[in-house]
């Protein structure tokens, strides 16, 4: 049975009449296909489709949701909420930081300009010219001297008295709730 390939190559050769390569021919003799070998188109042949069967499968019901799931949620919001709010922050202090520093930049070269103005206003050359034979040295009976041989002492008052105990624990919790609601504000 010849293939379909071999057939197509024979119909080639006979319809250009240049049999000279042609394998059939190869030893001298030509073959003529059978009745059996010519193709003939058989109809396509479907597969059949097979219905697929699923187990039958009994579903849980859906069940309340959990507190702890929820409160997870929640936490998890909240410290999202807390991330923007810090980073809004963040911003907020990096252009404050920005200004200040360009301010303490003009500060800076303003005071040198001022520095150098109150050096030239109070030269001891220039005050001498300027005032002349008026100025004298102080004698003996003009210096003061101050006695600092006592100890010190320092006083300070609106000092927050320190807590203990309970009362700490109270005055701490009251302290942290007012930080938070401070931030927030």
């Amino acid at each position: 049975m010849a293939s379909l390939a071999e057939k197509r190559m024979m119909t080639r050769y006979q319809s250009y009449g240049n049999v000279a390569y042609a394998p059939q021919y190869a030893g001298g003799t030509v073959r003529v296909p059978r009745e059996e070998e010519i193709y003939r188109p058989r109809p396509t042949v479907r597969p059949r489709e097979r219905a697929i069967a699923r187990p039958q499968v009994d579903v849980r019901p859906a069940g309340r949701v959990a507190p702890f799931a929820v409160l997870g949620f929640l936490a998890a919001a909240v410290c999202a909420a807390l991330l923007v709010f810090s980073y809004v922050q963040l911003t907020v202090l990096t252009d404050q930081a920005a200004a200040a520093r360009s301010e303490l930049s003009a500060l800076e070269t303003e005071h040198s300009t001022l520095a150098a103005q109150y050096e030239s206003t109070f030269d001891q050359a220039s005050l001498e010219a300027a005032v002349g034979g008026y100025m004298t040295k102080p004698d003996s009976s003009q210096y003061i001297y101050i006695d600092l041989s006592e100890a010190d002492a320092v006083v300070v008052y609106d000092q927050e008295p320190v807590w203990s105990g309970a009362a700490g624990l109270f005055q701490g919790a009251a302290e942290v709730v007012g930080n938070v609601v401070e931030y927030f504000r």
